[in-house]
């Protein structure tokens, strides 16, 4: 997925070639990313590290299946452990367009489903370092995106690319009034993601770490760190598992599936 970081991830349409003799524009190669990176089906089990400002940790298991069709995608995050939230469940619907994608959040305490309106989106997901917001598709269509220049991460040559809401209703909605990425030039991976609020202060930062080659030009991150600025906490996303062979169908992105025990 997976989300904006895989995603996040989470992988939709035709692209626009780019040529080597022209240099691409910002969302030519956001969409050449989105183009390579691909899977119509996709299963992965991830560890959460919770750290807390004090430094204290907490341990979690998620499992995440998505599924693409029609330009449109799917994902349903589950709890695996601890054993106190097994079972707790995100499930995410991509509308495309200017539409509002439609997020569900699962208890199994009370086995009742909340929908995630869209001025919640911008909260964070189960304590973790993720906002709701993380956790879905990259719509292209309700932001802005511009090369501003070119910088190496890591010795990696990468473009350097801003991100803004291009709606009103994004602008709103979203707790982000302003996102810069570093995407690798050789694989069109992202190597790190700023976030800053609508007073462009710094609050938030993605790190991809561990890229592997899946098949062809997909790559996946196995593992990504959030971190808070004035929270002082991360989440550290390590991946045991992606399986993009697997195939699901729509049975399983349905709020009455998440009410069956967590395979």
């Amino acid at each position: 997925m997976l989300i904006r970081f895989i995603c996040i991830l989470c992988l939709m349409t035709t692209g626009i070639p780019l040529l080597a003799w022209a240099a691409p524009t910002g969302r030519q190669i956001i969409q050449e990313q989105k183009n390579r990176h691909s899977a119509d089906d996709e299963t992965g089990v991830a560890s959460l590290t919770l750290v807390d400002r004090k430094g204290k940790e907490k341990h979690q298991q998620i499992k995440i299946v998505s599924m693409t069709r029609n330009n449109k995608s799917k994902s349903l995050i589950q709890y695996l452990a601890p054993a106190n939230i097994r079972g707790v469940g995100l499930l995410t619907w991509e509308q495309g367009q200017d539409k509002d994608d439609d997020q569900w959040l699962y208890m199994s305490a009370t086995r009742t489903s909340k929908r995630i309106a869209g001025g919640n989106k911008k909260n964070q997901f189960m304590g973790t370092d993720m906002a709701f917001e993380d956790l879905r598709a990259e719509n292209l269509t309700v932001h802005k995106y511009s090369l501003i220049g070119e910088e190496p991460l890591d010795g990696k040559p990468c473009w350097k690319i801003e991100i803004l809401p291009s709606t009103e209703k994004e602008k709103k909605e979203s707790g982000y009034g302003r996102r810069v990425v570093w995407v690798e030039q050789s694989n069109y991976m992202t190597l790190k993601a700023l976030f800053y609020d609508h007073h462009s202060r710094h609050i938030k930062t993605a790190l991809f770490k561990d890229i592997r080659l899946m098949k062809g030009q997909m790559f996946r991150s196995f593992k990504v760190i959030w971190e808070r600025i004035r929270k002082k906490t991360r989440t550290i996303m390590s991946y045991d598992t992606i399986d993009i062979e697997s195939r699901h169908n729509d049975t399983r992105f349905t709020k009455n599936f998440m009410k069956r025990p967590v395979k």
